[in-house]
């Protein structure tokens, strides 16, 4: 962590900027100094939205958690305004739309007869401003930033170099987002002169902002969450956790508690990575795991669900050695006892099996299982190494009985590496178990991309690299598409090749690549994140609707793997069965519009076989023309 540094100085940088160096140093000051900068406005809005302060809040806390999560996954602009308060109103919206909450008014107080009018007025201000959110929400981003800089009180140069644009384009823009926004108001049955959309816009930026405590707290509570570690007691509230969930999937409440080795006699790994026999974080057992049928000269059995595990940074597996049939390379890192990778060869001297960060950690000890969860086939011998600049490495312990375990000391490492002795059957690594300070990230969704290039030899750097950017969008995918007792693959089959009939396509569970498209577009990665959606989607070939099954996809690539990729369809020609691209934005704005949760409901239905046109309405309470029609009205606005 960081030393503080003078205010002055971090106020200089962009928003980029300040996440970066947040995300790179775990940066106190920097995050303070976004706070700081936005604080105001995404404080106002919450408050716009909820009548109680605990859970205008929680609203608040909730944006900036979902933020530090966010710093080293999405390509921000030099201004991050817009994006926060979209995120603040949206959380905003859903506390009030859940009614989880209390919504019981505090007993009113009689207002002295010559204060009616100010109370009336400011009871009109806050319908008026929080009307203004909700208009603000639907304008392209290049006019939302101008006008949530004045929103934010900054003087027209402070705005422009903000925005990263000259005074002049600064002027133009604003002067364009008014009259939109005047455009939109109006289509609600409001109508307010320009100088009166001024005077809202200066009426929002002259609120309080957050206490310091709050952002205090904030501040600390966003370190911790940005890294996986257990947020301390007091910092944020486990409601303003909860929040976060309806943009980031599956984030659980981590309580404060010590985490150590375990003994190697039994449970060495559950402590590890955030689990054990009683799991800390719900108070209930953990679920009980399904011994593979794996035994001395047996094939072997299919693997069990893997445990979940918390997150942090993040790891990729590099080895020399081919697996195994199902038993894939992220198995010895899943936080299950009961998984493990797999070699189809025996190793040789110069084969390992290796961990690498993508930054450099503390680590304190690192311990490593080999063989099967029954005993058979661990190491006899051979090196568990580290290496604190992921090139050079050296010994740290030894094996012994199928397993190794050494003291790293707090050492910062950005790799660790099993390094085989000679054996007379495969390499089996059950487990590799790392304490450290940030915690590494456990695959949650294991998954190995298989790359078959027997007929495009020459694509094969391009192919390894296409298939670890899919297996770095797995968790995210499968998140996106996930459903009650729906297991996604554990393995993907990625081939490439000359011959194919499309630029990327999804068959039986594989993804099919042609090469001459990629040799020409070599970046268009996103296009086999799409077909790796319609390989997890797993749809039954009939009662899909085909615009819908690519739409679906297209969303979890434009609007979560590449954000910003594609501009909005054209009002006048766009239609929700359109291209797949116009089907996803249809879905991006039924997202942000009525449920968060839509596109899961959604493909859980389609997945299932329930889908037809009457869902539209169990989702959203209106029929699929209807929604298509505001959709476009939306556009056009």
């Amino acid at each position: 962590m960081t030393v503080d540094r003078p205010a002055a100085e971090t106020d200089e940088l962009s928003d980029r900027e300040l996440l970066r160096r947040f995300r790179a140093g775990h940066d106190e000051t920097a995050f303070a100094a976004i706070i700081r900068r936005h604080g105001s406005m995404v404080l106002r809005v919450c408050q716009r939205v909820l009548d109680r302060r605990e859970d205008a809040e929680d609203a608040f806390q909730a944006t900036f958690l979902v933020l530090a999560k966010k710093a080293a996954s999405v390509a921000w602009r030099d201004s991050i305004g817009t994006w926060l308060h979209a995120a603040a109103h949206r959380l905003a919206r859903e506390v009030r739309r859940s009614g989880a909450r209390r919504q019981v008014r505090e007993t009113r107080r009689a207002v002295p007869a010559q204060g009616e009018g100010d109370a009336l007025a400011e009871v009109t201000s806050r319908e008026l401003l929080t009307i203004l959110d909700e208009e603000l929400a639907g304008l392209p981003e290049e006019y939302r930033g101008p006008l949530l800089c004045c929103m934010e009180g900054m003087s027209g140069d402070e705005a422009a170099g903000h925005l990263g644009c000259s005074p002049s384009t600064l002027k133009r823009r604003l002067r364009h987002a008014r009259e939109l926004l005047q455009a939109r108001l109006a289509g609600r049955g409001i109508a307010l002169s320009a100088a009166a959309v001024l005077a809202l816009l200066a009426a929002s930026a002259a609120a309080a902002g957050p206490a310091p405590a709050l952002a205090e707290a904030t501040v600390r509570a966003a370190v911790l969450f940005h890294t996986g570690a257990p947020l301390a007691p007091g910092l944020v509230s486990g409601n303003a956790v909860a929040l976060t969930r309806h943009i980031l999937p599956a984030v659980s409440m981590k309580v404060k508690t010590a985490a150590g080795l375990l003994a190697l006699g039994g449970l060495v790994v559950c402590a590890l990575v955030g689990r054990g026999p009683g799991d800390a974080r719900n108070g209930q057992a953990a679920p009980p795991m399904t011994a593979p049928v794996a035994v001395r000269g047996e094939a072997l059995g299919p693997p069990a669900p893997a445990v979940p595990v918390m997150r942090g940074v993040p790891v990729t597996v590099e080895t020399t050695l081919r697996t195994r049939g199902e038993w894939i390379r992220q198995f010895a890192f899943d936080g299950n006892p009961n998984t493990f990778f797999a070699s189809v060869d025996r190793p040789g001297a110069e084969d390992h099996f290796t961990l690498v960060f993508d930054r450099a950690v503390a680590v304190t000890a690192v311990e490593v299982r080999t063989g099967t969860p029954n005993g058979f086939e661990g190491l006899a011998s051979g090196r568990l190494e580290v290496s604190e600049d992921g090139k050079t490495f050296e010994p740290l312990a030894g094996f012994d009985r199928g397993a190794a375990r050494g003291d790293a000391g707090g050492r910062r490492l950005f790799a660790v590496r099993v390094r085989p002795g000679a054996q007379p059957h495969p390499l089996l690594v059950r487990e590799i178990a790392i304490a450290s300070d940030p915690p590494l990230a456990a695959f949650r969704h294991p998954v190995e991309f298989s790359v078959d290039v027997s007929r495009a030899p020459e694509m094969a750097k391009w192919a390894e690299h296409a298939a670890r950017l899919c297996e770095r969008a797995y968790p995210m995918v499968c998140d996106e598409l996930a459903a009650d007792g729906f297991r996604p693959p554990t393995r993907v089959p990625f081939l490439v090749r000359r011959d194919a009939g499309a630029i990327v396509a999804a068959s039986r569970g594989r993804v099919i690549a042609s090469a001459g498209y990629f040799e020409e577009n070599p970046h268009d990665v996103g296009a086999v994140v799409h077909a790796t959606s319609l390989v997890v989607q797993a749809y039954p070939e009939r009662g899909a609707p085909d615009w819908l099954v690519h739409g679906v996809a297209d969303y979890v690539r434009f609007f979560k793997f590449e954000p910003g990729a594609i501009g909005p369809p054209d009002p006048d020609t766009a239609r929700h069965d359109g291209n797949s691209h116009e089907t996803a934005a249809f879905l991006a704005y039924l997202v942000t519009t009525y449920d968060p949760d839509l596109v899961r409901r959604l493909n859980a239905a389609l997945r299932a076989g329930r889908y037809d046109d009457d869902i539209w309405s169990s989702l959203t309470g209106k029929s699929l023309r209807e929604l298509d029609d505001e959709w476009r009205r939306a556009l056009r606005r």
